[in-house]
């Protein structure tokens, strides 16, 4: 279940403050999972970051090659987009603290989000 997958990485990453899984095809959030209260703005902001920094529907929108991972980082917190390899239009946007643990982060949260693009 995407809920149970979403707690299951938050919980383990304490630095971890919003989960979105998100369908770029439509650019909408599906499933979110958030330690703070967000509005349906800045939710929706964050989808389009991740229709931005990854692109959609084959459209690179940086760089040169279509990208399954994206970091912006900030002085308060880091944004990570990830693109899930069987389904590209499935998503996973994470805003962390910026002190979180992103080497054990990034292969947790692409393993989450294989795992609920898969419908596993």
């Amino acid at each position: 279940m995407v809920v149970d997958a979403l707690d299951t990485l938050q919980s383990d990453f304490t630095g971890c403050e919003t989960l979105a899984f998100a369908d770029l095809s439509t650019q909408m959030i599906l499933v979110t999972n958030s330690t703070t209260t967000s509005p349906r703005e800045t939710l929706d902001a964050l989808c389009a970051e991740a229709a931005l920094t990854l692109g959609i529907k084959g459209k690179i929108a940086i760089g040169s090659d279509k990208s399954a991972t994206a970091i912006v980082a900030g002085q308060d917190q880091l944004r990570v987009f990830l693109r899930a390899e069987s389904e590209p239009s499935d998503v996973l946007c994470c805003v962390c603290q910026p002190d979180v643990d992103i080497s054990g982060f990034l292969p947790a949260a692409r393993a989450c989000l294989e795992q609920i693009s898969g419908g596993a």
